[in-house]
């Protein structure tokens, strides 16, 4: 199935690794939640048949309309021809939700495991590099456009599944397999890296009993709505679909860099609109009050990090099957 599908070996065993990660973690606290993995699972899958199906409608509607004889059999013969861009649809869908399912996960555990100690040390370092507590002085310089940043914050989701299902979709190229395969490493060391510095963020951190701090910030209806949901889904043990608190790293900041390295890829004309929504990620993370700073400088390194390993990893994966492939062909008495 060649270049379609070669993203899929480093992107399924990244989210092996994963489970069997978050397996050996559930083993040392108990299986005493529920998670939304199935849900996820179900979701992306579901989605990814209707995409199928309206693109194999829209085909088949183009067909009748230019006159063919037969358009179910060209259609037919059509998916004869594109079997693995469909397997390569339904394996991007079915890695994206099981991948979401295991930060689901991870994250459900990282405060029964970890507890969120880091949050005190994270706000001493914010304030020993820029003076003073980076939401401070992002609201000197940009506090009339508070709101603007939290109806911009509020469509990462949208942003960020729009952009995969588009590269899910999108034809067999470099490109595609080099974003898809660092989505998937990024994500997995972002979740995997909370473990080392957890925190919970300015937002919660009088929720959390560790002083007035933040206080004084300003807290938007987006914000506080999200808030309030995460703390509900925190004391009732977790697993709520898109529950979970964690703040380092910023998982929102890494995904929008991500977004504005597929639109370089893609679109380098616009790519100053992928640049400008980063941007409008990273700030707002600090200024409404979901991020330390270092949350997103910490992100933005595993993004940057992840897509410039990707290619590497594609590279030895090719080498590999090539070696194996070679040795397959080999005389049975050589």
């Amino acid at each position: 199935m060649g270049r379609a599908l070669d993203w899929v070996i480093p992107a399924a065993a990244i989210v092996a690794i994963e489970y069997a990660i978050a397996l050996w973690i559930g083993f040392t606290v108990g299986f005493h939640y529920e998670l939304p993995t199935k849900s996820y699972v179900i979701a992306t899958m579901t989605i990814s048949v209707l995409l199928l199906t309206a693109a194999l409608l829209i085909r088949l509607g183009h067909y009748i309309r230019e006159g063919e004889a037969h358009p179910v059999a060209r259609l037919s013969s059509d998916m004869r021809d594109g079997r693995s861009r469909i397997a390569a649809i339904l394996f991007g869908c079915l890695l994206v939700g099981m991948q979401i399912g295991a930060l689901t996960w991870l994250k459900t555990m990282l405060p029964v495991t970890q507890g969120f100690w880091a949050d005190p040390m994270l706000a001493s370092a914010d304030r020993m590099i820029f003076g003073k507590d980076p939401w401070l002085i992002s609201h000197e310089l940009l506090g009339p456009i508070t709101s603007l940043l939290d109806r911009c914050y509020v469509t990462w989701a949208p942003v960020k599944f729009a952009t995969i299902i588009a590269v899910v979709l999108a034809a067999a190229s470099p490109n595609k397999s080099r974003a898809l395969v660092a989505y998937f490493i990024m994500v997995s060391t972002g979740c995997l890296f909370q473990y080392a510095l957890p925190s919970a963020g300015p937002v919660f951190y009088a929720h959390l009993g560790l002083g007035d701090q933040f206080s004084a910030m300003p807290v938007e209806p987006w914000v506080a709505t999200a808030r309030d949901y995460l703390w509900a889904d925190y004391l009732l043990g977790g697993g709520r679909p898109g529950g979970g608190i964690s703040a380092m790293p910023s998982m929102h900041v890494a995904v929008a860099l991500w977004v504005a390295l597929v639109v370089r890829s893609y679109f380098p004309p616009l790519q100053f609109l992928g640049w400008a929504y980063f941007a409008a990620i990273l700030i707002g993370s600090v200024h409404l009050g979901w991020h330390y700073a270092l949350d997103g400088i910490v992100a933005t390194a595993i993004a940057g990090g992840a897509w410039a390993l990707a290619p590497w990893l594609l590279r030895l994966v090719s080498k590999a099957n090539r070696g194996r492939v070679s040795t397959e062909l080999l005389p049975a008495n050589s």
